[in-house]
């Protein structure tokens, strides 16, 4: 998995620290693009679709655009996610099958009003396009992998299996945070003596933690080149935000103001002194009483709760038994999930080759994309099993995702697909 495969060192101050992140996602969404046009080129000047060179790029732009605008919006309706968020697609978020029904039908508008009157072959362009959007799924689920996303159940002993970075993952909202199979660390904390910096409390053996030299007892005064010091967080309306600000200065504590997502912005107050950390705590839950909500905590449990996209490590620095030690790096990782993002990858690359090689072959036109909806179907409802990240919908009894009900229509429409062409065949043969 790698979320961010670098960064461009400008505009750091609005991309910081490093600048702007390069993400995986979408560097694959982009030499996806490159590789359908390449394909879909090749495919339709050797299979006779009639299809004019300089539209080739024009259309495989209309489909993929209008199939990544399906894709997200689906993912945004299925998953609750605010419309406001709809342009982080670099970030991952999209659902498959939502992109191919818009792709689908951008491909059939685009036909309608554009290629047919220049005499391009739909069955034909249609059956040039199956093999170049089987490489192209191949090609999207590598970005799937690199960010994380689409990932498996845990893996049974013995099956394949791939631990992700945990901190950064997707996966950390289920194992984690929704079903609590591991901590996000790899070790949990408690509250020290002066009640404002984590102490290591359990290990978790053969973590990476443990391999890094993490002990129970060990005080966390340090987190990835930061002093751990006390954090507060103060939620509220507005008016409760500058009060909070302006107390937290008068005392001497640093404020910074934070998007908390959804959920609006809140203050974020960083006092290093642990008596005066505690004073201020006090002073600003008594005089936000009902107003605003305020939360302790320190430097590290803030940055595990608020983990900056595509970091990966932990350093630690340690206080054990009045000593100073430098723990990790390390990366903790999540148990081992099945990597479906891989299967579906190498499913794809089989069934592009599988296309290529039958097209000669072919009962008729048309025939070839019905393969393809057909074959991705049954694929998409099988490697759906052994997801994690999806919920049920639909009938309660047949326990079955959004994507998996899908699977069903697309192997029915398929199937009519084929008996329809068969029988228009027949009729134009009888005709002629």
């Amino acid at each position: 998995m790698w979320q961010v495969l670098f960064h461009i060192p400008i505009f750091k101050d609005r991309f910081p620290p490093d600048g702007i992140p390069i993400h995986g996602f979408g560097v694959m969404l982009f030499v996806t693009f490159l590789v359908c046009v390449w394909v879909l080129g090749r495919l339709a000047m050797k299979w006779g679709t009639r299809l004019p060179k300089e539209r080739v790029q024009d259309l495989v732009i209309v489909v993929f655009l209008s199939g990544l605008v399906g894709a997200r919006i689906t993912y945004m309706i299925q998953y609750r996610v605010p419309f406001s968020q709809f342009v982080r697609i670099w970030e991952g978020g999209i659902v498959l099958y939502g992109g191919i029904i818009t792709g689908m039908l951008a491909f059939l508008l685009f036909y309608r009003w554009v290629l047919k009157p220049a005499g391009v072959s739909m069955w034909k362009l249609a059956d040039a396009s199956a093999p170049a959007l089987a490489l192209g799924i191949a090609l999207g689920r590598v970005g799937c992998f690199l960010n994380g996303c689409c990932y498996g159940h845990i893996a049974d002993e013995g099956a394949p299996a791939i631990g992700f970075p945990l901190l950064t993952c997707p996966a950390r909202d289920v194992v984690v945070d929704r079903q609590g199979y591991q901590t996000p660390t790899g070790f949990t904390v408690r509250s020290g003596d002066d009640d404002i910096r984590s102490v290591v409390d359990r290990v978790e053996p053969e973590s990476a933690a443990e391999k890094a030299g993490l002990r129970p007892g060990d005080k966390i005064v340090g987190v990835n080149g930061q002093p751990n010091v006390g954090v507060l967080l103060v939620s509220g309306p507005d008016a409760a935000l500058e009060a909070a600000s302006r107390i937290a200065r008068e005392q001497g504590a640093t404020v910074t103001e934070e998007d908390a997502g959804a959920g609006g912005k809140h203050v974020k107050i960083v006092v290093e002194d642990s008596a005066r950390f505690h004073s201020l705590n006090v002073t600003l839950k008594s005089q936000l009483l009902l107003a605003a909500r305020v939360l302790s905590e320190d430097t590290f449990s803030n940055l595990i709760n608020a983990w900056p996209r595509g970091r990966q490590e932990l350093e630690l620095e340690v206080d054990r038994a009045g000593q100073r030690l430098t723990v990790g790096p390390f990366i903790p990782r999540t148990l081992g999930l099945h990597p479906t993002q891989v299967y579906e990858s190498i499913s794809m690359l089989l069934l592009a080759a599988f296309l290529v090689f039958y097209y000669p072959f072919r009962h008729h036109d048309g025939q070839v994309i019905t393969l393809f909806i057909f074959c991705y179907a049954i694929h998409r409802f099988l490697n759906e099993s052994l997801r994690n990240d999806t919920e049920i919908v639909g009938i309660p009894q047949l326990r079955m995702t959004l994507s998996q009900n899908i699977s069903i229509l697309m192997i029915l429409f398929a199937i009519g697909l084929e008996v329809g062409l068969r029988a228009w065949n027949r009729r134009k043969t009888r005709l002629a």
